[in-house]
């Protein structure tokens, strides 16, 4: 073959690959992971202004055991060195509580808690397999609570009490491998600043495995906390415990 057409056929065969992999790259890819997190709950609630709150410490157990509804999944978009995180968490609990009163014999807290995430992503960092994203965003908080006290002196009092606000989430998240199937991953975020909680912190660290091309298992430990107080609202509560998944790519 003459020289110069050899020197084009080379060429070609090394534009085709790069062709193809910057139009993967500009292909939006889809994924949804439903989780359930096995969290306890601990902390305060409250709803009436000058009243004590009642403190809660409830293990998953008895969370189960007190569950009426709950629905948690994360949605992510991704387009190049760009990504759209979307995270849902729907919980109903009813259970007892402390106060700390002579006057107060028993106490009952219903609780539904509602937060909505969402963020935007940037692969800060790849190699070999290893990603590392930023990532900023808001994330929504509706609380309603019907507090119940049982006492001698003042019988049967209920009290409801609701509140949503928006809090401005900063932090990471990554992955790493670990072989061919397995990888470890995780996050850190931090929010609030006093705009709507005071602080608010999620953090999660664990390991996947591919089941195939498509579908991954994700299990680990999360924890979270929100401090939020309004004129009588008090919300300030941790939860901790594992979290398991089924990613499913598309």
């Amino acid at each position: 073959m003459p020289r110069p057409l050899s020197a084009l056929a080379a060429s070609l065969l090394t534009f085709v690959p790069l062709s193809a992999a910057a139009q993967e790259a500009e292909t939006w890819r889809y994924q949804l992971s439903p989780y359930l997190w096995g969290a306890g709950l601990s902390g305060e609630a409250g709803v009436i202004p000058g009243a004590p709150p009642v403190d809660v410490d409830l293990s998953f157990r008895d969370i189960l055991d007190d569950l009426e509804i709950a629905a948690m999944a994360v949605g992510q978009a991704r387009k190049g060195n760009w990504a759209i995180q979307l995270d849902l968490q729907h919980v109903r609990t009813k259970s007892g509580g402390d106060v700390p009163s002579d006057d107060v014999n028993s106490a009952e807290v219903d609780a539904t808690t509602q937060s909505f995430s969402a963020q935007l992503d940037y692969l800060a960092y790849e190699a070999a397999g290893t990603e590392l994203w930023v990532s900023g965003g808001l994330r929504y908080w509706n609380v309603e609570t019907t507090l119940t006290v049982t006492g001698d002196a003042i019988g049967v009092q209920k009290a409801r009490g609701s509140d949503s606000w928006w809090d401005p989430v900063v932090g990471l998240r990554g992955r790493m491998p670990l072989g061919a199937a397995s990888y470890l991953t995780g996050w850190a975020y931090l929010g609030g600043f006093g705009a709507g909680s005071d602080l608010m912190t999620d953090i999660f660290l664990g390991a996947g495995y591919e089941i195939s091309e498509r579908t991954a298992l994700v299990g680990g430990l999360r924890y979270q906390s929100v401090d939020r107080r309004d004129e009588g609202f008090i919300w300030d509560v941790e939860q901790t415990g594992p979290l398991i998944g089924l990613t499913v790519r598309f």
